[in-house]
């Protein structure tokens, strides 16, 4: 099958899943149709930038074309390296873990909010409850099960570990993130979960990791070090989060997409 007919069938198969997903009995199913997709994944590799102190990603050789006529590797790393979901669970125990988190939340709607003036000029830029006040005067209410995405601008520094790190001469990290005020708005808008394309959902310099407090007792998901954010619309787009079910885990890697309107 040629990489043409993978798309089509890939992309009958999502139609299938939306229209039984979100048709009722009121509703009449309505086809559904991408113009593009948008790959918004970190390729994994071992040089990539990891959290300070984290598990590096390391691939191993099992079976070479050479040697066993077949290519097998074996591959290890930490749970929060490169493009990752954060599970509930990761910071509050009972909470979902990565197998549990609901089909429907990981094919849903995509609001990106922009901040990269804001960053330009302060690397330690948090959104904030007017930044969201303004996006919804000009594009409508955040909507409920939603995707919010922070592009900052970061993701165009992942490729040099020293930049997107930003660390200063006493080891504090500086990125952008969100506020905890911001996140306790989203919260309220009932939103599935929300990405950033730093290492963290909180600003660089953080030290009690609020947001993802307030994020993760209400059950929401996170999506950190995303990828190719100035691609996408404020509105319109839909994510595909094909994130590993690793049963128990309070993080894992995740292949995700955008598909436009």
């Amino acid at each position: 099958m040629g990489i043409k007919q993978k798309v089509a069938v890939g992309l009958v198969i999502l139609s299938s899943y939306m229209s039984y997903a979100y048709a009722d009995d009121t509703t009449a199913i309505q086809p559904f149709s991408a113009s593009k997709a948008i790959d918004l994944t970190h390729v994994l590799h071992e040089d990539m930038v990891v959290w300070p102190g984290g598990v590096p990603f390391k691939k191993i050789p099992l079976a070479t074309h050479e040697k066993d006529g077949y290519l097998l590797h074996r591959f290890s790393m930490g749970e929060n390296t490169g493009t990752h979901v954060d599970a509930p669970a990761h910071y509050i125990q009972g909470n979902l873990t990565m197998e549990n988190l609901p089909i429907d939340q990981l094919i849903l709607p995509m609001v990106v909010i922009d901040a990269r003036e804001q960053v330009k000029s302060n690397p330690d830029y948090e959104l904030s409850v007017q930044d969201i006040n303004n996006w919804e005067a000009k594009y409508g209410k955040v909507p409920a099960n939603a995707l919010v995405v922070l592009n900052t601008g970061w993701h165009e520094k992942f490729d040099d570990p020293k930049a997107y790190q930003n660390m200063d001469d006493k080891q504090v990290m500086h990125f952008p993130g969100y506020s905890p005020q911001a996140a306790r708005l989203l919260v309220k808008r009932d939103v599935s979960g929300i990405g950033i394309d730093s290492f963290s959902l909180d600003y660089g310099p953080s030290t009690t990791f609020e947001t993802h407090l307030v994020m993760l007792k209400a059950n929401k998901f996170q999506v950190e070090n995303m990828a190719n954010l100035n691609a996408l619309p404020a509105v319109g787009s839909t994510a595909v989060i094909g994130v590993l079910p690793v049963k128990g885990g309070s993080q894992a890697q995740a292949r995700i997409f955008a598909l436009l309107p």
